[in-house]
């Protein structure tokens, strides 16, 4: 897999797979063509401007920022936590807090807990998180997100669901490769959204995104 921040490692829930490899405060900056998290497009099939600061410590704490554009306005997010290992097998758990800068896109802000375990190439991650709906009282959502990851030179194939009180669940199939300093990805998504669900955070068509970005170490 190529170099990821921790917020992609996140999002993939690979984490705990790359433990720290390069302790040390790092930046990125790139684009998606489309950006699309955990099956959902964020930007309507538009564009997406994205960067981050993170900081990695050797002992496996880390903590980081990243925003990007969305659909209307800029979300941004904070995370930390702590990845190690015990013999072949890694782990990390975590905490990320999802906001956003315009209430009438989102009205409200996601904060979610992130575990997961990692043996080889493959990855199993599980997120418990609360949206905290601005907009009504008492309408908060709670929600889970389990996803199971396997990765091959640079390959990789994810399975993700929704649970509690959110429905839906995708498949991404994926590549990505560093060339003259620059991370290239491709990801095809396969949402399969529940249009009979009350909260379904799945997106209801196929697609293909593109990525680049570069990374600054410090």
């Amino acid at each position: 897999m190529m170099k990821s921040t921790t917020k992609t490692l996140i999002a993939a829930g690979l984490l705990s797979a790359s433990v720290m490899a390069e302790a040390g405060l790092s930046a990125n900056i790139g684009a998606m063509s489309d950006y699309y998290f955990r099956g959902l497009d964020q930007t309507n099939n538009g564009a997406s401007m994205m960067g981050g600061l993170d900081y990695e410590h050797e002992s496996g704490i880390y903590v980081g920022t990243w925003i990007a554009s969305v659909t209307d306005g800029v979300e941004y997010d904070i995370y930390g936590g702590y990845a190690g290992t015990v013999g072949d097998f890694g782990y990390s758990v975590g905490y990320t807090g999802y906001f956003y800068s315009d209430d009438d896109w989102v009205d409200g802000n996601y904060q979610e807990v992130n575990l997961s375990v990692s043996y080889g190439p493959v990855t199993l991650a599980h997120n418990v998180g609360e949206y905290d709906d601005e907009s009504a009282a008492n309408n908060d959502v709670d929600y889970t997100f389990t996803s199971l990851t396997g990765e091959y030179e640079g390959a990789y194939l994810t399975y993700g669901a929704y649970g509690d009180e959110v429905d839906g669940d995708y498949f991404e199939v994926g590549y990505g490769a560093t060339y003259e300093g620059l991370d290239l990805g491709v990801a095809v998504i396969f949402p399969d959204m529940d249009t009979a669900a009350t909260n379904s955070w799945i997106s209801d068509n196929d697609t293909i995104t593109f990525s680049i970005s570069k990374s600054f170490d410090f």
